[in-house]
């Protein structure tokens, strides 16, 4: 695994010299974070570090539909950061499938490079991976566009779940499609570029009326798997909506799809995750989960020895990117963990721009009396609620 990163890493060195790049500033030199499912390249350890914890989240949602064997893929998907003058390719992202099967994903790293569209780009790149590894390269460029767009935005919005009042808003806005355009269309056959925003309406709707419909969960992952191996999943999606009831009229697909789309746009969304899921979320952000590798030297850090390394460019890059990620994601924490996620936000603003000992020695005592305030709290009404 280690000899086939460092292969792959100097072919984009490679790539990226072949594209232009004639002279680089000493401090754009290529740094790297991989997972289980990708590996990121880029110039700037913040932003491969911010794509990277995203890659994450976006495989633990995709987990949801996808067979966990499915995606133990033999080679990560390798991810690369480009800016303007080393993007040889048009649109926001480009994805590849290279002759040894491997999926490859350029992203256009500019300001124009919003949230939402790196979310999609991470969604196809991973559906693309997975239709090529369980179903063949045929299946990878015959994916359909529903569960990639419904991947999407269900990333998205577990980041961002004020946004849904603006779906929800500008879909009542809206002519409904047809469901049968909406399970027919398919994406293009990669390489693949992509230069605007796609409507994710149908395709998030679709997958929400599936699961609201009670329809078993293994029925769910089938359909759409199913989907991502390019195939049109209209008559199985047919039969599974028709009632138990042997005297029951036949339901059309097209009747289902509409009223099950006004039956959702009229009921009230929560928003806010659980204060479970807010305990583990903001645990993870606020440790170094494996050592930081910086030249020659390892070092072992956490929130309290952090201080003395903070001047460390790699230091404050990656505290940027925690702190990013903590912003981005702060409308969505349980009331019962806003505090401790302000403060560790404070503690982040005190790593980088604060240079009294002290001030930051404060901060950190602050979150650490809100973090135990919030467990204590979870616990309370955890007790309360199972005494019921």
């Amino acid at each position: 695994m280690h000899c086939a990163y460092v292969g792959r890493l100097l072919i984009l060195c490679l790539a990226i010299w072949m594209t232009g790049a004639s002279v680089l500033r000493a401090e754009s030199s290529l740094r790297s974070r991989s997972n289980d499912y990708f590996e990121v390249v880029g110039f700037h350890l913040r932003s491969v570090t911010f794509v990277h914890d995203l890659s994450l989240f976006t495989a633990e949602i995709a987990e949801r539909y996808l067979e966990r064997e499915g995606i133990a893929f033999p080679r990560p998907i390798l991810v690369s950061l480009r800016p303007e003058p080393h993007a040889n390719f048009e649109g926001d992202y480009r994805i590849r499938i290279e002759q040894r099967g491997m999926v490859e994903l350029d992203i256009r790293w500019e300001d124009s490079m919003t949230l939402e569209l790196t979310c999609r780009a991470l969604c196809e790149a991973l559906l693309t991976q997975y239709a090529l590894y369980n179903h063949g390269h045929e299946a990878a460029t015959m994916l359909r566009s529903w569960p990639v767009e419904a991947l999407t935005l269900e990333v998205y919005l577990g980041l961002r779940p004020a946004e849904m009042v603006d779906l929800i808003n500008g879909t009542r806005g809206q002519e409904v499609p047809a469901l049968t355009v909406v399970l027919e269309s398919s994406l293009r056959t990669p390489p693949v570029a992509h230069s605007n925003a796609v409507d994710f309406n149908a395709a998030h709707w679709l997958l929400n009326l599936i699961k609201s419909e009670g329809i078993d969960r293994r029925i769910l992952r089938s359909l759409f798997q199913q989907a991502v191996a390019g195939i049109d999943v209209e008559d199985a999606l047919t039969s599974v909506i028709q009632s138990v009831e042997p005297t029951a009229e036949p339901v059309a697909l097209e009747t289902w799809w509409r009223a099950g789309m006004n039956s959702m746009l009229d009921r009230r969304y929560e928003a806010v995750e659980t204060m479970e899921a807010s305990r583990v979320w903001l645990a993870s952000l606020a440790q170094f989960n494996s050592p930081l590798q910086l030249e020659s030297e390892e070092l072992r850090l956490n929130l309290r020895t952090v201080w003395t390394q903070r001047n460390r460019p790699e230091i404050r890059e990656w505290v940027q990117a925690r702190y990013d990620i903590l912003r981005v994601r702060m409308a969505r924490i349980n009331p019962a963990y806003y505090n401790p996620a302000h403060s560790l936000g404070l503690l982040f603003e005190a790593l980088l721009y604060n240079e009294s000992p002290h001030q930051y020695l404060h901060a950190l005592t602050i979150y650490l009396s809100d973090w135990e305030d919030a467990q204590d709290m979870q616990e309370i009404v955890e007790k309360r609620l199972s005494s019921k």
